[in-house]
């Protein structure tokens, strides 16, 4: 007997869909999902709460209005009043998930800042710059006074059948001195097929500082150090790459066959005769 599924049961299933969307596609899963729904009006008020979560979480990015810079959101910009923070011109501005937009600027004087804020937001800059070459940055106090830094790079590769993210979120605790963090990848490849990388890494480490450091000193002592450990990672992905191609693939197939020579598939059905006479 088959069973129908409600609209809420189908919305329920597009916002999983939704938020496993590969970096770049959104839009390509929203079409899809929207045709199985076929209700405009139930999509969108349903599936608003998932695009929130997925620009939040992956780090969405938007220019505002009158700035020439672009601005991460996050959990950790988020206001109460489901509007988020630009802590670099302190203000608060309005965001519409759907159509990825910001307007209403309004100051933000519930925003913390600092002289540390400012040194790292600089210092994090340079490091973007000469790292990612798409990447944002945001930099903002939070409400434990502790430095709070979201990135995010994309690079988007349709027409090569590929898509690709970097995230990371870093934080110093003045007072620990503690610099915490996490990095995650996802790149998908789908050219006649569908593969994906998806892989995390957490950080920890201590700034070796006192409190008489100017915060420009202890904002080139974390970005280095925040520079340090992503190389790491880095390298370590790399070195897999290299094992899976050089050890793990190779395992899976013989080199060649049985016979130590090369098939030639073009002559392949004159090796099936010749097995077939020497069998008679």
């Amino acid at each position: 007997m088959e069973t129908s599924l409600g609209v809420q049961e189908k919305v329920d299933i597009a916002s999983s869909f939704l938020l496993a969307s590969p970096p770049g596609e959104l839009n390509d899963v929203f079409n899809d999902v929207r045709t199985i729904i076929n209700d405009d009006e139930a999509l969108q008020e349903g599936l608003l709460g998932a695009l929130e979560q997925y620009n939040t979480e992956q780090h969405t990015t938007v220019q505002l209005p009158g700035l020439d810079y672009a601005v991460v959101l996050s959990k950790h910009n988020r206001l109460d009043d489901a509007r988020f923070y630009d802590p670099r011109s302190s203000q608060s501005f309005a965001f519409h998930h759907m159509h990825l937009t910001a307007d209403d600027l309004q100051p933000c004087d519930s925003a913390k800042s600092s002289e540390l804020r400012d040194a790292v937001d600089k210092e994090g800059e340079n490091y973007i710059k000469d790292h990612y070459p798409d990447g944002v940055l945001t930099v903002q106090v939070a409400d434990d006074d502790k430095i709070v830094l979201t990135m995010v790079d994309n690079k988007y590769n349709a027409n090569n059948f590929w898509n690709g993210r970097w995230l990371s979120t870093w934080t110093y605790d003045p007072q620990s001195r503690e610099l915490t963090g996490d990095a995650s990848v996802h790149v998908h490849y789908y050219e006649d097929g569908n593969v994906q990388l998806n892989t995390a890494k957490t950080f920890a480490a201590t700034i070796a500082t006192d409190d008489a450091a100017a915060p420009a000193a202890v904002a080139a002592k974390i970005v280095a150090q925040m520079a340090a450990l992503e190389k790491e990672f880095q390298v370590a992905m790399n070195a897999s790459y290299q094992q899976l191609a050089d050890e793990t693939f190779k395992s899976l197939r013989r080199a060649l066959p049985l016979t130590r020579n090369k098939l030639d598939w073009h002559q392949i059905l004159n090796y099936k005769i010749g097995s077939e006479l020497a069998q008679k």
